[in-house]
């Protein structure tokens, strides 16, 4: 009892000494971003403080301003109209009125023509950048990013999930052909579908899998020197990694049920005769796997219920297999349906059949 007390404590002094190792080794700007983090809320309280009074009186201005020239020009227009209807309008000669404007012109011809200009000018101009504001910004925005993601965007031909046998296995490879400049990489669209096939054809080799990074460079160069051209500048390749298998943690989503008692149809009704049943579910979830654990007497019970007595044939043949089956995968499905659970039974295995 003593030696593993020692094991336990030796143990656990490993496990601090570790732990102290891993504080030593983490670099102070994790705990200054740690730190800066957990009083971020409080920083963020006060700069919203700060900037909530500023709004606010931002806010009164913009209202206070508009008001103001809303009834500024509001007054003016009432101004216009009283004078429309007034006596004064009235009685006034309106050729007089008209010809007021056409002598302040003749008098002053220079500085009129020199407002005209400049308004028309103005004006046309700002209607032609309206029709081309979606130029101008695409334009902006290529001058303003870096040159290599211009290149990227402009001068590159994608091929995705290449298939290639290596090793005995097949391989898919993402492949990045470069261009040397955009106008090339117009050309080699055009063309797309033929570098396309070319590159599948290529043979490539390699010492392990998944590739090493000498092993791409490697065949990077070999396609390289397969497809070159004077328009090509460069071939990248990515593996493309296989994702999980079906199979993978499918053990935890499984539960097996044993004796599971199905009873047989018989002519002679004297004689009483059953199926007893291993079966192997497999669920979508384990949440599933574990509410069936839960509720095995209640599950055998529905069953029992609900699956109808089989002729002798049927659990001998493989189709009449199928149908048992098929059958306990649909009641277990009502069962979890009824129960309000989450999930179902996918398939179901036949571990063991017998009758007696």
């Amino acid at each position: 009892m003593k030696f593993l007390i020692k094991i336990e404590e030796a143990i656990d002094n490993l496990i601090l000494s570790f732990i102290d190792k891993l504080k030593h080794a983490t670099p102070h700007s994790f705990y200054a971003a740690k730190d800066k983090l957990k009083n971020s809320p409080l920083i963020l309280k006060k700069k919203f403080s700060v900037y909530q009074s500023r709004t606010r009186v931002y806010f009164l201005k913009l209202i206070g301003y508009s008001q103001h020239y809303t009834l500024k020009v509001k007054g003016h227009f009432i101004g216009v109209m009283i004078y429309l209807k007034s006596d004064e309008f009235k009685q006034r000669n309106k050729l007089e009125i008209i010809l007021t404007p056409i002598k302040k012109i003749s008098a002053n011809p220079l500085r009129f023509f020199s407002i005209l200009f400049v308004t028309v000018f103005l004006g046309s101009t700002t209607y032609f950048i309206y029709l081309n504001t979606s130029k101008i910004l695409i334009g902006t925005k290529s001058l303003r990013a870096p040159a290599s993601t211009v290149e990227l965007v402009e001068s590159v031909l994608v091929f995705s999930k290449i298939e290639y046998n290596v090793l005995d296995k097949k391989i898919f490879l993402d492949i990045n052909v470069k261009a040397n400049s955009p106008e090339d990489h117009e050309k080699l669209i055009k063309i797309e579908k033929e570098i396309e096939e070319h590159l599948s054809s290529i043979k490539i080799t390699a010492s392990q899998l998944p590739l090493s990074k000498e092993d791409i460079h490697a065949i990077e160069v070999t396609m390289l020197s397969k497809i070159a051209g004077p328009r090509i500048k460069s071939v990248e390749v990515k593996q493309v990694l296989e994702s999980r298998p079906k199979y993978f943690m499918q053990i935890e989503k499984m539960v097996m049920i044993k004796d599971l008692n199905l009873q047989l149809f018989l002519e002679d009704s004297k004689r009483n005769r059953q199926v007893y049943l291993d079966f192997t579910a497999l669920a979508s979830n384990r949440n599933v796997i574990i509410f069936l654990k839960d509720h095995d007497a209640e599950i055998r019970d529905y069953l029992n219920m609900r699956v109808e007595p089989v002729i002798p044939q049927l659990p001998i043949e493989e189709e009449g297999r199928q149908i048992i089956k098929e059958k306990v995968r649909l009641e277990l499905n009502n069962f979890l349906k009824e129960s309000k659970i989450e999930g179902k039974i996918l398939e179901i295995y036949v571990d063991y059949l017998i009758a007696s």
